[in-house]
C-alpha cells in the first residue's frame, strides 16, 4: 500500500514539474548569439553558427551517427534538446502548453544525409518521463533548409503516448526536443552526419477575425428573423 502511495506522488511531482512556468506564445528562438542552452543527443552544447541559417543569419548545429541505432518503440533519435534544467531559450518552451493556446510548433531544419528524412516533436516532464511524440509526414531532403509546422493535438494518432494521456504530457512540458526517424540505411554506416535548425517557433491557436463574427450574428439574426416570420 505504501509503495503504491510513494509510486502516486512521484508520478504527480513528475507531471507537476513541468507546469511550473508560464507559457507565452508566439515565441521564437532565433540563435541570435549563441545555442540558447539547447543540446544534442548526447546532452552536448549544440554549435553556434553566426551565419549561413534558411535566411542567411545564425543556427545552431550537431552531428549524430545512425549507426547500428535502435529504439524498442520503434522511433528514431532525438537530436535537438531544450530542458528546463539547463535554462534554455530562457525556459520559453516550457510550461503548460495547452493552457498556453499552443497550435503549432514550426522550425527551418536541415541535414546532410544524402537521403530523406521525417521529424518529430517530443515533449516530456522536466524529468524527462512520461512525455508524448508527434510525427512530421513531410519528408525533408538533404542539404536543402525545409521548413517544417508540426500541428500539436492530443488524440491518438496521431499523438503517441508514452504511460499518460498526451493531453498530460502536453500540460506538464519540461522537456522540448525535436528528433528524426532513422532509416536502414543510415543505421548501416559508421559516419556521423551534420543536423541543424533554426527559428524554432511555438505558435497561438488563431483569434477569431472580428469581421467573420460579426458576419456570422447578423446572419444568425436575418435566420431567426425568417423562422419567425415563418411561424
Amino acid at each position: 500500500m505504501r509503495s503504491n502511495l510513494v509510486l502516486a506522488a512521484a508520478l504527480a511531482a513528475l507531471l507537476a514539474a513541468g507546469s511550473a512556468s508560464a507559457l507565452t506564445v508566439p515565441v521564437t528562438e532565433d540563435f541570435a548569439s549563441d545555442a540558447s542552452g539547447w543540446e544534442d543527443a548526447g546532452n552536448a552544447p549544440l554549435t553556434w553558427h553566426a551565419a549561413g541559417g534558411p535566411d542567411g543569419s545564425s543556427y545552431v548545429s550537431t552531428t549524430f551517427s545512425y549507426f547500428g541505432f535502435t529504439n524498442p518503440f520503434g522511433g528514431g533519435p532525438v537530436i535537438f534538446r531544450a530542458s528546463q534544467a539547463d535554462g534554455a531559450s530562457g525556459g520559453a518552451f516550457v510550461g503548460d502548453w495547452l493552457a498556453g493556446g499552443v497550435k503549432s510548433v514550426s522550425a527551418w531544419v536541415y541535414h546532410e544525409t544524402g537521403v530523406d528524412l521525417t521529424f518529430f516533436v517530443r515533449v516530456a516532464t522536466s524529468f524527462n518521463f512520461p512525455g508524448a511524440v508527434i510525427v512530421d509526414d513531410v519528408a525533408v531532403p538533404s542539404g536543402v533548409w525545409t521548413y517544417i509546422e508540426i500541428p500539436i493535438e492530443t488524440t491518438v494518432p496521431p499523438c503517441f503516448e508514452e504511460t499518460v494521456p498526451c493531453a498530460e504530457a502536453f500540460a506538464a512540458v519540461g522537456n522540448f526536443q525535436i528528433g528524426t526517424d532513422a532509416p536502414a540505411s543510415l543505421a548501416e554506416l559508421d559516419e556521423a552526419f551534420v543536423l541543424a535548425i533554426d527559428q524554432v517557433s511555438l505558435h497561438p491557436v488563431p483569434e477569431p477575425d472580428p469581421a467573420l463574427l460579426v458576419g456570422a450574428s447578423v446572419l444568425s439574426l436575418a435566420g431567426a428573423g425568417r423562422r419567425a416570420r415563418r411561424a
